[in-house]
């Protein structure tokens, strides 16, 4: 069971179950709060009966990231028409291991309009086997006509009490670490892992811990008058998350955070 999304885990199984799945949905919400984990759980659920990320490839689904021009993952890269020419390929194939052919667009806020606009066809006429799913940050990033289109749910942060007992049972930390890690997630779940990770993973160093340590430090000066940075705070909590989840490369994303932020 994903921990703070029991409710939305259930609502799904029982929608899939009366065979009410919509074709297109958006996730959205702020970073690090499980959009991305629960996509891939549900479409793992869809293939394999279980809700939770599959730990191998999955026959009927695929994930479409923001690239560069040589067409490498880059959160500062965008989705474009191509993403969409294989998204058509691919989605009017009919499932071999599942009931649909799901497609995730992760970080869907870098679609081009022209992306998005060849989206709208797919969207309007979908192959009833289909399932789209979009994550951003919020409903805005889309054209009004393209979003009128989307089943819309909303994963909001998560209490700080709720982070503390997830820390208490499932990493055996005592209530006061818990509760410092919890404030300094933000509501924020899959930061708080990333922090007890960070501080239980021993002296081994792996390329762009420096990196991991000086966004920590960054991320606690910003706090210090939250007021004023706090546009700066929520991009460098979203650039965190996607330097985790795509592996970017250490020094360059020190640079473009050095750049952004003058610091």
């Amino acid at each position: 069971m994903l921990y703070g999304l029991e409710k939305k885990t259930e609502d799904f199984k029982k929608v899939i179950g009366e065979n009410r799945l919509r074709q297109s949905y958006l996730f959205f919400g702020e970073p690090q709060i499980g959009k991305f984990t629960f996509a891939a759980s549900l479409v793992n659920f869809l293939e394999n009966q279980e809700f939770a990320v599959a730990a191998r490839p999955l026959l009927d689904a695929e994930f479409f990231l923001p690239t560069d021009q040589a067409g490498l993952p880059d959160d500062s890269g965008s989705i474009g028409i191509e993403a969409v020419k294989r998204l058509k390929k691919f989605l009017y194939q009919r499932p071999i291991a599942s009931s649909r052919r799901s497609a995730i667009f992760d970080s869907a806020e870098s679609l081009t309009p022209e992306a998005q606009n060849a989206l709208l066809k797919i969207i309007e006429e979908p192959p009833h086997f289909s399932l789209i799913i979009f994550i951003a940050r919020e409903t805005s990033v889309f054209s009004a006509t393209l979003a009128s289109r989307f089943a819309k749910v909303y994963f909001p942060r998560l209490s700080q009490k709720s982070i503390e007992k997830y820390l208490e049972e499932n990493f055996r930390v005592d209530s006061a670490k818990a509760g410092l890690i919890a404030k300094q997630s933000f509501g924020r779940i899959g930061r708080a892992i990333e922090i007890i990770k960070q501080e239980t993973g021993g002296g081994k160093k792996e390329a762009g811990d420096n990196l991991g340590e000086y966004i920590e430090e960054t991320i606690l000066s910003l706090r210090k008058n939250i007021l004023k940075n706090s546009s700066k705070l929520s991009w460098l909590l979203e650039r965190e998350e996607l330097i985790k989840r795509h592996n970017l490369n250490p020094k360059l994303q020190y640079r473009a955070i050095k750049e952004k932020l003058k610091v």
